[in-house]
């Protein structure tokens, strides 16, 4: 949910859907997946509109995408709290701090998506938090439709950073094997909220 505070300063986002997403970047030959709450939801089985939509990309394949977007879009930079346009002759040298960047098509636009820069490169996936926990691209990834979604224990490894809800996760548990429920308990610490449900037969 957008704050009124976030509005104000902003502006809105679009109702993008991932199908929006990948008529974007069809054609496009660089990685790249969705995470946050889609993600999640595609692994309960829900479509349900959310805020934004998650873009995310190898961090080292920023440059094509610049390249693939071309003059059609703008490309905020977001750091600490605060945006900065990246201009089409900017340095791929952001500010320190940027964890995306932000798209919409002009500054009468609402924003579309957030693209996550990401750790990972196209074989391997890698946890920005801890980026010694890695696995295969493949392994962290499910498709659905044509779309990559991350895996739902890596969308929560991130999401219990910011909350301690268990309504997403007690959602999720049924999509998780043993296996993923115990790699997403060693991902939070050991006296989080979630431990009790991750660990419970």
């Amino acid at each position: 949910m957008q704050s009124e505070q976030h509005l104000e300063l902003y502006g809105g986002w679009a109702e993008s859907w991932p199908a929006d997403a990948a008529e974007l970047l069809d054609g496009y030959s660089g990685t790249w997946w969705i995470g946050g709450g889609w993600a999640l939801d595609r692994a309960i089985g829900h479509d349900r509109p959310h805020g934004d939509l998650d873009l995310v990309i190898p961090r080292g394949e920023l440059s094509l995408l610049r390249g693939w977007l071309g003059g059609r879009w703008q490309l905020w930079s977001a750091f600490q709290g605060a945006l900065k346009p990246l201009l089409p002759h900017d340095s791929d040298v952001l500010p320190m701090g940027t964890t995306s960047i932000w798209l919409r098509r002009s500054a009468y636009s609402r924003w579309e998506y957030a693209v996550i820069l990401d750790p990972s490169d196209p074989e391997t996936w890698r946890f920005r938090r801890d980026t010694a926990v890695t696995m295969p691209l493949t392994s962290a990834l499910v498709e659905h439709r044509g779309v990559r979604y991350a895996k739902p224990e890596i969308v929560l490894a991130y999401a219990a950073a910011h909350t301690h809800e268990a309504a997403d996760l007690e959602a999720a548990l049924p999509a998780l094997g043993d296996a993923e429920r115990a790699w997403l308990a060693e991902r939070i610490p050991h006296d989080h909220p979630w431990q009790p449900l991750l660990l419970a037969s």
